[in-house]
């Protein structure tokens, strides 16, 4: 499978009452595994896509959120072990693209998936924020981590 590999640690404050993790921590660790692969890099494996969608400049391209949907499949207590948040290209479109997770239990014994989520992002020009095509280096930089879409229980 191709599959970028994002280590997060939680945060005290990502825990409920009843020491799990609060199911509004998971947008956000899944936000960070999208900044450490197409911001800055920082993921277990050199993805290379913080190279084309980076946007340091005001003209560059930029990524805006459309829409995101996460299926809680199993419960998440709070630990001191980071969570794996796996992460991958589904579908990609002219200028969109949607990112697929599958969020790992980092201190169950076996492999644990406790979410999966999809977010459909489109890229925009970084001034007037309206959709662009990606362009030919866009798409190179996707492709290597293109695999099935995420399976989800409903819809």
């Amino acid at each position: 499978m191709a599959r970028v590999h994002v280590d997060i640690e939680l945060r005290w404050g990502d825990q409920d009452a009843y020491g799990h993790v609060n199911n509004v921590a998971f947008a956000r660790l899944l936000e960070e595994a999208r900044v450490r692969t197409f911001w800055t890099g920082a993921t277990r494996e050199e993805a290379g896509m913080e190279r084309y969608f980076r946007g340091d400049a005001p003209e560059d391209p930029k990524m805006l959120v459309a829409s995101q949907r996460i299926e809680f499949v199993g419960v998440l207590e709070y630990g001191d072990r980071p969570v794996t948040v796996e992460l991958w290209i589904g579908r990609l479109g002219g200028s969109s693209l949607e990112v697929h997770y599958e969020i790992v239990d980092g201190a169950a014994p076996e492999r644990r998936v406790v979410a999966r989520a999809v977010t459909h992002v489109v890229v925009v020009d970084g001034r007037s924020l309206r959709p662009i095509r990606l362009s030919s280096e866009g798409r190179a930089a996707v492709e290597p981590w293109r695999d099935a879409p995420v399976p989800m229980r409903h819809g």
